[in-house]
């Protein structure tokens, strides 16, 4: 937690000089062509008139291939962009088909279930026997499988 604020702050102080030496970088720059005499143009922009309402309206499609007829294509940009095509398309179909392959794995693991053959003459419990080695633990080790849980350590306290 200790090392996360310094590192934090580094990081704020590390974009902060990184702006100001860029604007420094671009004011310098400006001045240099100033004073070498090149001419700078200041965009001014006036606001786009609103449209009217029959120009609000999308244009058919039809009509934009009818007034803009398409430019003539290099035949190997064609077969190119053809090929992008159907090669696309084929991943779209793979994509459909291992999504569904994905759901119906999905419904077969949902559906498993574990079942135990006992009636099977393989099938044999495991040998219970009363010398077996005790297992359980000791009362001062206590009764569970983790150790116990540690005293917990207090600061004093400044008076």
């Amino acid at each position: 937690m200790k090392p996360t604020v310094p590192i934090l702050c580094g990081a704020a102080l590390a974009a902060m000089c990184t702006a100001v030496v860029g604007h420094w970088w671009s004011v310098r720059q400006f001045v240099a062509a100033i004073d070498a005499g090149v001419p700078v143009a200041r965009e001014v922009r006036a606001p786009a008139p609103a449209p009217k309402p029959a120009e609000s309206l999308p244009v058919p499609l039809a009509k934009l291939q009818a007034a803009a007829p398409v430019a003539a294509m290099d035949p190997a940009q064609k077969e190119f962009f053809e090929t992008l095509t159907r090669t696309v398309k084929d991943l779209q179909n793979q994509n459909r088909n291992l999504i569904d392959q994905l759901g119906e794995t999905n419904r077969e693991i949902y559906n498993m279930q574990f079942r135990l053959d006992t009636v099977s003459d393989k099938f044999r419990p495991m040998p219970v026997n009363d010398d077996r080695p005790d297992t359980t633990l000791d009362d001062d080790e206590g009764s569970g499988v983790l150790p116990p849980r540690a005293e917990p350590i207090f600061p004093p306290a400044h008076d």
